[in-house]
């Protein structure tokens, strides 16, 4: 009974073949990039991608689910990470400012927006979705998560870098008519922190020269009034014009000298009429204006009007139209959008606007089971040569360009994809073999590792455990058998189930060899389960 205990898999404990081989646990039940816990000696990386730097490349990779775009993604991003280490360490800049699409509940959220925006429900989802997104929508997702993580950044009075970039900001004014309205109209954020940057980066209702100007009159008012008092020849003179035009009215219009009460009051209200109409007819413009401009940013739950409208007013003429606000300010086209946003994070320190996507298969209204067309149509919009162009992009799609709708005249005329960097990850059974051994010997290092760190002998430790090699593991199956079977595999995370599964047959039967049907079985759950 011990014995049977001690050569289960899968749940982490030490097993009759993993002592073996000096081993803690099956090196192969890692099949995802984030969970993994071997180091990159494990993960396979095709040759024109080792020694990967950033760079201004358009990066394109199409592969099925477990086919390693997130291995991939995951080292691109490591290396933009210690390139930022590096450039902030020397002080000369803030290294690349990164968008990261990766985690599904932002574009989830973005898209829950959009499907409100344009009233779709679940069952018409994916026809209304083909309708109405555009790459410039997939933008404003882009943008959103900016605006989010810059807002929280130079909302923050404990952040040296939040704060050292809410002053750069404010030194300059168009920056700060940018960053407020990116702040208002894209960042997910709550009422106070708007309520803190509009308190800083908002210009003052008067100038100084106008306060000045208004002091002036006043004095000058006040002053008179005084002198006039004490000197009736000033007096005389003061009110000379005055006198006159009393005349003139009692001349021409008795009516008001003779009722002058009664005519102060009609005065009075017809002013005070007029002075609402032009009230309510400038914020009815107003309300308009902020309308025209929220109503194209269509993935994010918006500001009430009234504060838009508000803001507006504050930042810009009320002859500036909605439209000459959003060209100058935010953008139109999506290449546009995102050079202004480049220009405003190049003012905060940063060298460029990166941006990372994947995963997109888990975003619940791009899942491919529960709506087959909304992500073609989400990679068709984001396949656009006005958006890749940009540069420092780097999308990982679930699936061929073929599956994906890709591969038409117009997709490809439109997208360009000479210019960029674009893979389709397809695994060789000599790659998967290679994969496979890496996995091995790295999991036999890293218990080797930790041997010599619990021993405090390192290089003693290290030398008392030999490596074993990848055929060693496989005394009870057939090197031929092995390989043709392996040739049925397409996918790393494949080879990830499909080795789980020969290891716990051959604890099973440890002084056997492997049968066909064994081999058969591991293929088919291997299959099944990565599906």
């Amino acid at each position: 009974m011990a014995a049977a205990t001690a050569r289960r898999t899968g749940n982490g404990r030490q097993t009759d073949l993993l002592k073996q081989f000096h081993l803690s646990r099956n090196p192969f039940v890692d099949r995802t990039a984030e969970k993994t816990e071997l180091d990159d000696v494990s993960l396979y990386i095709h040759s024109d991608l080792q020694g990967f730097k950033p760079s201004e490349t358009t990066y394109l990779f199409f592969g099925r689910r477990g086919s390693g775009k997130t291995t991939i993604r995951m080292q691109m991003q490591r290396a933009y990470q210690e390139y930022n280490d590096a450039a902030r360490a020397s002080g000369k800049t803030r290294g690349h400012f990164l968008i990261d699409l990766s985690r599904p509940g932002h574009l989830t959220g973005c898209l829950r927006a959009f499907q409100e925006r344009i009233n779709a429900s679940d069952d018409n989802w994916d026809a209304l979705f083909s309708e109405s997104w555009t790459s410039a929508d997939m933008v404003d997702c882009m943008l959103s998560y900016a605006a989010t993580h810059l807002v929280d950044e130079v909302t923050d009075w404990h952040s040296v870098e939040g704060m050292d970039m809410l002053e750069r900001i404010r030194a300059d004014p168009r920056a700060s008519r940018q960053f407020l309205l990116l702040a208002h109209l894209y960042a997910k954020t709550d009422a106070r922190s708007l309520e803190f940057l509009r308190s800083k980066l908002l210009p003052p209702r008067y100038s100084a020269l106008q306060l000045g100007v208004a002091a002036g009159v006043s004095t000058a008012l006040v002053g008179g009034t005084a002198i006039a008092s004490r000197n009736p020849e000033v007096a005389r003179t003061l009110s000379a014009p005055l006198d006159f035009v009393h005349g003139e009215v009692e001349r021409t219009a008795p009516f008001i000298t003779d009722r002058p009460r009664l005519c102060a009051a009609l005065a009075g209200a017809a002013a005070l009429g007029g002075s609402l109409a032009y009230r309510r007819y400038q914020r009815s413009r107003g309300l308009e204006r902020a309308a025209a401009l929220t109503s194209s940013i269509r993935v994010v739950k918006q500001q009430p009007d009234e504060k838009i409208a508000s803001l507006l007013s504050a930042l810009f003429s009320s002859h500036d139209s909605a439209d000459t606000i959003r060209q100058l300010n935010i953008g139109v086209s999506a290449h546009q959008k995102l050079e202004l946003l480049s220009s405003l994070v190049r003012l905060l320190g940063f060298e460029s606007v990166a941006v990372f996507g994947d995963c997109f298969d888990e975003v619940v209204l791009l899942d491919p089971v529960s709506y087959p067309g909304a992500l073609k149509i989400f990679a068709r919009e984001v396949c656009k040569n006005d958006l890749l162009n940009f540069g420092r992009l780097h999308f990982f799609f679930p699936d061929s360009r073929l599956s994906l709708d890709l591969n038409t005249d117009k997709t490809l005329k439109e997208a360009r994809f000479d210019r960029h960097f674009v893979r389709d990850l397809q695994w060789s059974r000599h790659q998967l073999e290679e994969l496979a051994e890496r996995r091995f010997i790295a999991a036999q290092m890293a218990a080797r590792r930790r041997a010599a760190e619990a021993a405090g002998s390192p290089k003693a430790a290290m030398e008392e455990r030999p490596l074993y090699s990848f055929t060693d593991l496989f005394k009870a199956i057939k090197v031929e058998d092995f390989s043709s079977y392996i040739s049925k595999l397409s996918t790393p995370r494949e080879l990830m189930l499909f080795m789980t599964e020969l290891l716990a047959r051959i604890e099973a039967h440890p002084d056997n060899q492997l049968s066909a049907q064994d081999m058969e079985i591991a293929v088919a759950k291997a299959l099944e389960q990565a599906v």
